[in-house]
């Protein structure tokens, strides 16, 4: 009875350390493109182990000033062996925008993990949301650019041109 016991106690153990593990490599973000034959799908642990950079800003959306932490999305885009070309960003609510990376690419744009210090959750708009350094660069102040800065960030998609399959 003992040994019942004991093999179900450590059974249970096994399977909630397997369950934990597996909740923590849960799939964040998928960098895909059709032109470039690239279908990468990245966990937090995977982000964190890029090199990570800091950005302070104050945005619309938070009122106040922060310190997002993440990787640079050149980065991560060479960690998936892509060319960002035409970007389409897909949030988790369905929010999605297109445009020519090169249009941010200089400015050096995070995949923001942390705020603060803190991981970003849902709900404080992540776990990742690409920031850009807009109080480093007057032009960044157009609206266009907050439209760029998608948070709960779930997807990149990266083509040759406009209008590509997604």
């Amino acid at each position: 009875m003992l040994k019942n016991i004991v093999k179900i106690s450590l059974l249970s153990l096994l399977l909630f350390l397997a369950h934990s593990l597996f909740a923590s490599e849960k799939v964040l973000l998928n960098i895909h493109s059709v032109s470039q034959s690239v279908n990468e799908f990245y966990t937090l642990k995977q982000l964190q182990k890029l090199p990570q950079h800091e950005i302070k800003i104050t945005i619309p959306w938070t009122d106040e000033e922060h310190i997002y932490k993440g990787p640079y999305l050149e980065d991560v885009f060479s960690s998936a062996g892509i060319e960002g070309r035409w970007l389409t960003l897909y949030a988790l609510d369905h929010y999605q925008v297109s445009f020519n990376y090169q249009r941010i690419k200089k400015y050096n744009p995070i995949l923001g993990l942390q705020i603060d210090g803190e991981l970003l959750t849902i709900r404080s708009k992540g776990p990742i949301w690409l920031i850009l350094p807009v109080n480093e660069y007057k032009e960044l102040e157009a609206a266009v650019y907050n439209d760029y800065m998608v948070w709960q960030l779930i997807k990149i998609n990266s083509e040759d041109k406009e209008n590509s399959v997604h």
